[in-house]
């Protein structure tokens, strides 16, 4: 139940933004994450389609798409769980039941060999756990993976009213290794803060 106010209240501040300060904010964030994170050192890397309010992944997309690097999105499958599919600019796409894009494709990658992550939150608590819609999809795919040592970045985008200074993460949540919003980059696994083989060393 808490985490049920707290989803709605977040969605709801998200509805306070115009439509120009969404547009602003977006693009402010994805250039914060392009400067603080080497994409380009990234194989393989997850992006996601926007649903609702989330961060888009545009400017990325372009920036991958120049360096010839494997793109992959989220696609909802039977068992209420993802797969992966390796994304391309005018790849033919349908709307799921959410009315999110997913790529048509069945080249699928398992999410060990993926280098980068970048998954949508609604918000975060104050240890870096994830708040999502409620479905539970990325928390049923990545659970055997997000325990491992060598799993990719978990990397999350967002709003700075989306990081909140309260416990309310399970242990069934991912974590998030580093948030980026439009005026902070958080660091949530000091083991793995900036691994060569994913992020510039700062």
């Amino acid at each position: 139940m808490v985490k049920n106010k707290i989803r709605k209240s977040l969605l709801k501040q998200g509805q306070l933004f115009s439509k120009d300060d969404i547009e602003e904010l977006n693009s402010k964030i994805q250039i914060n994450a392009l400067n603080e994170i080497d994409f380009k050192s990234s194989v393989n890397t997850l992006l996601y389609f926007p649903y609702k309010n989330e961060i888009s992944t545009d400017q990325i997309i372009d920036e991958l798409s120049k360096h010839s690097n494997n793109i992959y999105m989220p696609r909802i499958v039977s068992e209420n769980k993802l797969k992966f599919n390796i994304f391309k600019e005018g790849e033919s796409l349908r709307k799921n039941k959410y009315g999110i894009d997913e790529v048509l494709n069945n080249n699928y990658i398992s999410p060990e060999l993926l280098n980068i992550m970048l998954i949508p939150f609604v918000g975060i608590d104050k240890k870096g756990y994830r708040l999502g819609y409620g479905g539970g999809y990325f928390d049923r795919t990545l659970e055997k993976l997000k325990s491992k040592k060598d799993k990719p970045l978990f990397v999350g985008l967002g709003y700075d009213y989306q990081i909140l200074d309260k416990h309310f993460g399970e242990s069934h949540d991912i974590k998030y290794d580093l948030v980026i919003t439009e005026s902070r980059v958080l660091s949530y696994n000091w083991a793995i803060k900036y691994p060569p083989s994913h992020a510039k060393n700062h």
